[in-house]
């Protein structure tokens, strides 16, 4: 009776977490399983109101695992979210160049500290909480791929502002670049003594086109469902399809990229991203991010970003460093705040 009275009071607070995960008024929104994975948790991606299906990074294993394999160099990115209602957030993720591929590893959990439990009479009987866990191995290839460009910006590409790391500069055809990734999740959640786990699947696609135009689409969260006192439900998988196109003034002075996604989830309305980064010198950079959620949920976003990339020796192992803030408002309910690291080498 005392663990069950802990399972209900346990997974009601956990479907306060989902509640804030998923915009209200949705249709079907909180019915999956696993919904903590809608909460965004990288703080460059959430600054553009994670708008970030068709751009290149470390935080692409989130959304576009295809994006992953566009990149020459190697990187590590993290994260701390603190949430709301006390929830709190990690994130880790690395994606190595090799010559055969990247490969992409991450892991992110969420806690929701001490929560107070009561049996069904509603009276306390202690504490109790909750905790979910995401691990993701990810592979990515683009073609045409040319070995020797290896710790170098592809100049066809969006790429981060870097400025340690020097850009192709021989002649070659501008010709189209495409790349394909796949990844698998591991899934666990412990609910008051209770616990489930599953697998899920991620595949995604990534165009580049002369002119800095990009293409990317993916499929998020494929799989089977997971199981609670004696309850299936499916996970919140999820269609996307992004572009994003940069605009540069004379000598890269500023540079201005702005992406745009539409999404899908499987228990949720389509909603469409929109993000703008504003980039001076390749040193510090503003993002603004809007979601059309219909009612309740986040709309607006914005952060900032840091390089330190210069400060670094050319001949050290680690050839740029950048620290980013990402900020979001849920209204009434209050604001988050995510503050990110990125290394590259």
């Amino acid at each position: 009776m005392k663990m069950r009275a802990y399972f209900v009071s346990t997974a009601a607070a956990a479907l306060m977490v989902v509640r804030l995960a998923a915009p209200a008024g949705a249709a079907g929104a909180g019915t999956t399983a696993a919904n903590f994975l809608k909460i965004p948790v990288a703080a460059l991606p959430t600054g553009m109101g994670e708008a970030y299906t068709a751009m290149v990074g470390p935080d692409s294993i989130l959304y576009n695992p295809a994006g992953l394999g566009l990149m020459s160099y190697s990187a590590f990115s993290g994260a701390h979210n603190q949430y709301l209602i006390g929830v709190k957030q990690e994130y880790l993720a690395v994606a190595w160049r090799f010559p055969f591929a990247t490969v992409g590893a991450a892991f992110s959990s969420l806690s929701s500290g001490d929560i107070d439990a009561y049996d069904e009479n509603d009276m306390p009987i202690g504490k109790t909480s909750t905790g979910h866990r995401l691990m993701v191995l990810s592979v990515a290839q683009s073609w045409p791929h040319f070995k020797k460009d290896a710790g170098r910006l592809d100049p066809m590409l969006i790429n981060p502002p870097w400025s340690r790391i020097e850009p192709v500069t021989d002649y070659r055809p501008k010709v189209y670049r495409l790349s394909a990734g796949a990844s698998v999740k591991k899934i666990d959640e412990k609910l008051a003594g209770e616990t489930s786990g599953t697998y899920a699947f991620d595949a995604g696609l990534t165009l580049v086109l002369p002119r800095h135009f990009q293409v990317g689409a993916s499929a998020l969260n494929l799989g089977g469902g997971q199981k609670f006192a004696e309850v299936t439900s499916g996970l919140p998988a999820s269609l996307r399809f992004g572009v994003a196109k940069d605009f540069r003034t004379v000598n890269d002075i500023m540079i201005f990229t702005v992406a745009s996604d539409m999404v899908k989830f499987s228990d949720q309305d389509y909603i469409s991203l929109t993000g703008l980064e504003i980039d001076v010198m390749k040193t510090f950079q503003l993002r603004l991010g809007y979601r059309n959620n219909k009612d309740a949920g986040s709309k607006l976003s914005g952060g900032f970003g840091m390089n330190f990339d210069r400060m670094a020796d050319k001949n050290s192992l680690v050839r740029g460093a950048r620290v980013d803030y990402s900020y979001v408002d849920y209204g009434s309910l209050g604001a988050t705040h995510r503050l990110g690291v990125q290394f590259v080498w």
